[in-house]
């Protein structure tokens, strides 16, 4: 590059002073003149004439070569001692001596993969970098700091390197970590011994010398002699905790370096830090746990006693609210709720009705159906319940529990009138459990309705009124609890469901049953699983021909036998729920017309065929002959058959 510069024909001061970074080059590589920013950017000796690798301790014998050759133009991109990009002109003069001119320019933009090919490819491969992060953190604790200065000697390309930590006086640095064998770890140094360290923590920025003076090296680095030396603060949160530095690279260390350790260094502290923080975060999050856990316990024994309280004004409901928080618990667990929504579930419950403390006793008590305006009165309970509550800090939405217990999905429920999803899925629990344990018990005006009413009056308002999915598993848990006792019809061995199909012959179906010893087969479409009729085996006698034994009527029944199902089975099918009780499902099947009946879960889908003959051994069994409630009632049976 030819600036056109003839600094022989310029007044000396002028040249001396001019912002322009040149150099006289005589034929030995010496400097014999220099401009002030010149001898400022290599900060060489203060009197010249001076050898050039004096002035540039970072130029390479390669670069010396090329800058040899005074008598041609010359461009070359080097490294100053501070890290900088630097590109250097040698101008040819007719004298036999040469003018050295210097730009600075930006590293980050210009000759990065010439001057640092190592350092981009490491800058590219995330795979490298995030496995210097995990070797790291996968460190044994004693090892963390060492495995962290490893991996940045090897990002850098350096021969060594080292870890010092910052007093908290900021005074002191303490040598945590080297790749050295005999450095003094765990001393400490004042600051003012350390030039390179404490330059970098009164700067806040890194440091580079790619020349040091002895004078300025680390103690333990004195014998190592270091070529050069990149050293940069570790910042956490805000405030320095130490300093990493790296020596003795082949090429001088640049800006891109010191920004690559920079970002280093900042993660792997925090990923150092992590591990430390995480514990210290466990312990407190063990002991909130635990101061939680003990509130939590706090406020159930409280909520028990306001429960308590409850029933001590209204003793008809005693049990009530503990039952419907129970039968809440179950439904909510079989839904799948959390155990935090299970523990807020079951609080609420307990306090569904604590609104009625607001109510008049004798009307909680009163033996006799209430008036429209008493129903009114009651049906406040819901609102006042809310208002006791709504200053009490819940972690759960008790309020809203206790607020909606009565509204239905249809909207025709109090005291709001919402609708579906509008209701909160606890109140929508509340109101099935709440409903169920009612009709279970006794009140003032009437007796427990039973088992039977429940199971009718919930599949009435499945999915208009109550939520279905509660609906259902309330049922398969009140059955499940009825059937212990042994008084349900899904507590009796059932005969098998033999399943026939539509384009079934007679003979076919004959012999199907036959083969599974059965009396009845439920006839289903190819198409569809639901039942569309049923056969019994009385039925297939029917259509058999009088056994003549002649040529005409075995033609005959073999006509008959070809028949197919659909023509001939019957479509209404007796049956009744797996939770009917031992007496309903005699009395349902004295009022059929078959001598069986079929059983069916909440989704109506089929589990066995009741017949006579194991319901009247269960009712026996139940009920001894002394004392059979049943006297007087045909089971279907004579006393023969019956024993």
């Amino acid at each position: 590059m030819n600036h056109g510069l003839n600094p022989a024909a310029l007044p000396e001061d002028l040249l001396r002073q001019s912002r322009l970074m040149w150099a006289r080059l005589e034929s030995d590589l010496t400097v014999s003149q220099a401009s002030e920013s010149f001898m400022d950017a290599v900060q060489g000796p203060a009197t010249l004439p001076a050898p050039l690798t004096e002035l540039m301790p970072a130029i390479t014998a390669q670069q010396l070569q090329q800058l040899g050759d005074l008598g041609s133009h010359t461009s070359l991109n080097l490294i100053d001692r501070h890290g900088k990009g630097l590109q250097c002109d040698l101008h040819p003069s007719d004298d036999g001596h040469g003018w050295l001119t210097l730009i600075r320019f930006n590293l980050d933009n210009r000759w990065l993969m010439q001057l640092h090919p190592d350092y981009n490819h490491a800058l590219q491969s995330s795979d490298q970098w995030l496995g210097h992060l995990e070797s790291v953190m996968q460190s044994a604790p004693e090892q963390v700091f060492q495995q962290a200065i490893l991996n940045a000697v090897h990002l850098s390309g350096s021969e060594h390197g080292y870890l010092m930590q910052l007093s908290d006086n900021r005074d002191s640095l303490t040598l945590t970590a080297t790749t050295l064998d005999d450095a003094p770890l765990q001393h400490s140094f004042a600051t003012p011994q350390l030039p390179l360290q404490q330059q970098c923590l009164l700067q806040q920025q890194p440091v580079i010398d790619n020349a040091p003076d002895s004078a300025t090296v680390a103690p333990w680095l004195n014998g190592l002699g270091i070529r050069n030396h990149l050293c940069l603060p570790v910042n956490y949160r805000g405030r320095t905790v130490g300093i990493v530095g790296v020596v003795n690279r082949a090429n001088a260390y640049t800006d891109i370096d010191a920004k690559t350790l920079l970002v280093y260094s900042t993660i792997i502290w925090h990923a150092i830090q992590l591990p430390r923080t995480l514990k210290v975060v466990a312990r407190q999050s063990q002991l909130i746990r635990k101061q939680k856990l003990q509130l939590n316990q706090s406020l159930v024994k409280l909520v028990s006693a306001i429960s308590d309280s409850l029933e001590l004004n209204d003793p008809y409901t005693a049990g009530h609210q503990r039952a419907v928080a129970e039968l809440a618990y179950q439904i909510g667990e079989k839904m799948g709720m959390s155990q935090h929504q299970l523990e807020g579930l079951k609080l609420g419950a307990l306090i569904h009705d604590i609104g009625k403390l607001a109510i008049p006793s004798q009307l909680l008590s009163k033996p006799s159906r209430l008036s429209s305006q008493e129903f009114e009165l009651i049906k406040t309970h819901a609102v006042k319940g809310a208002d006791i509550i709504k200053d009490v800090v819940f972690p759960w939405p008790i309020k809203a529990m206790i607020l909606q217990h009565h509204e239905r999905l249809d909207g025709s429920g109090y005291p709001m009138g919402l609708k579906g999803e509008a209701i909160i899925l606890e109140a929508r629990i509340l109101a099935v459990a709440d409903v169920a344990d009612s009709m279970l018990s006794h009140r003032p005006y009437r007796p427990a309705q039973g088992f039977e009413n429940l199971r009718q009056v919930l599949m009435e308002g499945r999915g208009s009124l109550f939520d279905a999915t509660a609906v259902d598993l309330c049922l398969s848990i009140l059955c499940k609890q009825q059937s212990s006792n042994h008084n349900l019809v899904n507590a009796l061995p059932l005969n098998n469901v033999v399943i026939l199909h539509l384009d079934d012959t007679l003979e076919q179906a004959e012999q199907r049953l036959h083969s599974q010893d059965a009396s009845v087969g439920f006839v289903v479409d190819d198409h569809s699983p639901r039942l569309l009729g049923y056969l019994t085996a009385s039925m297939l006698t029917f259509w058999h021909s009088p056994l003549l034994d002649t040529a005409a009527e075995r033609t005959l029944d073999r006509e008959l036998q070809q028949r197919k199902l659909h023509q001939v089975m019957r479509h209404n099918i007796p049956s009744i729920p797996c939770c009917t009780s031992l007496a309903n499902a005699a009395l349902a099947l004295q009022q059929s017309d078959e001598h069986f009946l079929l059983v069916t879960d909440n989704d109506e889908q089929p589990q066995g065929v009741l017949t006579w003959p194991t319901l009247a051994t269960a009712l026996q069994h139940q009920h001894p002959a002394d004392n059979h409630p049943w006297t007087g009632v045909n089971l279907g049976f004579s006393d023969s058959t019956a024993n």
